[in-house]
């Protein structure tokens, strides 16, 4: 049961509300509430509350000004294209571009560091290493002919990632930018309620077409973070949506891929305060021209007189200054030292261990 929420009905009753949370499930007689079903796949659960006004850098880096006044300006040739995604001030909606495009963007933006660290340098230090070891009867022609033989490994590869993606998306754009078969999962601030879309060929989705919708009130996931070593010793983590009673799991840390601690819970702290009613829309770019559009958002800014087009009116020079001292909040975050406000409103209730989680499922499809 719900409590009442100071906001209109334009909120349905699953809001989410920091100030006014529900009392949630109690578990079965001799259940252990200190265990869900996630603890043993992750480092750390991330305590609810007590945010900042922060986001993770990739998405401070994608929506500057410069960017959203581009998007302005440029007419998008796709805007008839429905690639499945809406990010506005009711839902967060995240999907993904079909096989082919996925590929093509990889090369496009990977492949140039890839072939430099696993084939350029590699090849360059062994050359080295021969020049210098070399038999006396490899003259300065063989030796050329090495370099010659280099520069087909290297940069041809180069060339390949560089201009085949690029020229292929500028000759076949239709063809080759293509959404995804439909939306992954959902974030929506004015029901608050999550939702994850499952396609079985074999059930729902294979016979109609239509995927199947899985929902919960946001209120009954937890964060986790997981880590993962990587080659080097280095250690890169990832945010997960874990539900609190059922097998739903949603890896929403792939928005901004294996990194630091940090930027996990920046972008915990941003989903918060998306979902919370109790505020405003976070104030950064990516949700500026939807501000107007949610309740509490417009009254907060017709109260501060903020300006509509603050973020993207904003010179280079002052956005810089905003984006370095956003990214030294972020860095200064002790997400894990918090009080946890969702303490006194929830507890685990038992259920069996999952089969196979979502983003296993995901993964093989």
């Amino acid at each position: 049961m719900t409590t009442d929420k100071p906001a209109s009905g334009y909120y349905g009753p699953e809001a989410y509300h920091s100030e006014h949370l529900p009392q949630q499930k109690r578990p079965a007689p001799g259940a252990n509430p200190a265990l869900p079903w996630f603890n043993q796949k992750a480092d750390r659960k991330l305590p609810w509350g007590h945010t900042e006004d922060v986001a993770p850098q990739s998405y401070r880096a994608d929506y500057s000004p410069t960017t959203l006044r581009r998007f302005e300006k440029e007419p998008n040739n796709f805007a008839n294209v429905d690639f499945h995604q809406r990010i506005d001030h009711e839902r967060y909606r995240h999907a993904k571009a079909a096989l082919r495009t996925q590929i093509l963007l990889f090369l496009s933006g990977f492949g140039n560091p890839i072939i430099i660290g696993f084939v350029a340098i590699p090849m360059l230090f062994t050359l080295g290493v021969y020049y210098y070891d070399k038999p006396e009867s490899v003259g300065h022609l063989d030796y050329l002919a090495d370099w010659a033989y280099f520069a087909a490994w290297v940069f041809g590869p180069l060339f390949a990632c560089n201009l085949i993606p690029t020229a292929l998306f500028k000759l076949f754009p239709r063809q080759l930018i293509k959404p995804d078969k439909g939306p992954l999962w959902e974030l929506n601030r004015r029901t608050g309620l999550v939702t994850v879309f499952h396609y079985d060929k074999k059930g729902t989705w294979g016979q109609t077409g239509q995927p199947e919708e899985e929902t919960a009130p946001f209120y009954e996931f937890d964060a986790y973070t997981s880590n993962e070593l990587i080659h080097g010793g280095g250690v890169v983590h990832t945010l997960y949506l874990a539900h609190r009673y059922r097998n739903i799991l949603i890896p929403i840390g792939t928005l901004i891929g294996k990194t630091n601690p940090e930027e996990c819970y920046a972008l915990w702290d941003m989903f918060q305060n998306f979902m919370d009613t109790s505020r405003p829309l976070p104030d950064i770019p990516l949700w500026e021209e939807h501000r107007a559009n949610d309740p509490i958002t417009a009254e907060h800014d017709r109260r501060t007189n903020r300006p509509p087009r603050y973020w993207r009116d904003m010179d280079n020079e002052t956005w810089k200054q905003k984006n370095d001292e956003m990214a030294l909040q972020v860095l200064r975050l002790n997400t894990p030292g918090r009080l946890d406000i969702m303490r006194n409103s929830w507890t685990y209730s038992p259920r069996p261990r999952p089969r196979k989680p979502l983003a296993s499922r995901q993964a093989t499809e």
